[in-house]
C-alpha cells in the first residue's frame, strides 16, 4: 500500500509496521534481536509491527538499526535559506504569528476621539 494524504492514521501505522516487519525479515533478524539491538522490548517490536501506535524515538532506533536513518531527511527536509530575507537584512523568523487580516478588527488609534465632540 502506498501511503498518501487520504490514508487515516491507523492505516498508516499498520503499513509502517508491515514495512518494518518485512525489512526485518529480509535482513534475517528476529524480533528479539531487533529489540535487543535497539534497546527496546520484544513486546514493543511486536506491537509496532502489528500497527500499534509507536514512539518516534523507537522508530528512530529501528531506522538506525536498519541503516535507514538518513531517510528522515526525505520525511522532513531541511528548509532552504530565505535569500530574499538575507539581502533585506531581516532577522530569521523564530515563530509563527496569526494574521489579523481576517478578524475585521481595523481599529485605529484616535478614531473614537471625534465621536464625543458634538
Amino acid at each position: 500500500m502506498k501511503i498518501t494524504g487520504i490514508c487515516n492514521n491507523k492505516d498508516i501505522l499498520s503499513e509502517l509496521g508491515n514495512r518494518i516487519q518485512q525489512y526485518r525479515i529480509s535482513l534475517n533478524i528476529t524480533q528479539s534481536d531487533l529489540a535487543q539491538k535497539c534497546g527496546i522490548s520484544t513486546k514493543t517490536v511486536a506491537r509496532i509491527e502489528s500497527g500499534d501506535d509507536l514512539k518516534f524515538s523507537n522508530l528512530v532506533k529501528i531506522l538506525n538499526e536498519f541503516g535507514l536513518l538518513e531517510n528522515l531527511n526525505i520525511l522532513i527536509p531541511e528548509l532552504q535559506p530565505d535569500y530574499k530575507a538575507m539581502f533585506e537584512e531581516k532577522a530569521a523568523k523564530k515563530r509563527a504569528r496569526p494574521t489579523n487580516k481576517a478578524s475585521g478588527n481595523d481599529w485605529v488609534w484616535g478614531e473614537d476621539e471625534g465621536e464625543n465632540e458634538t
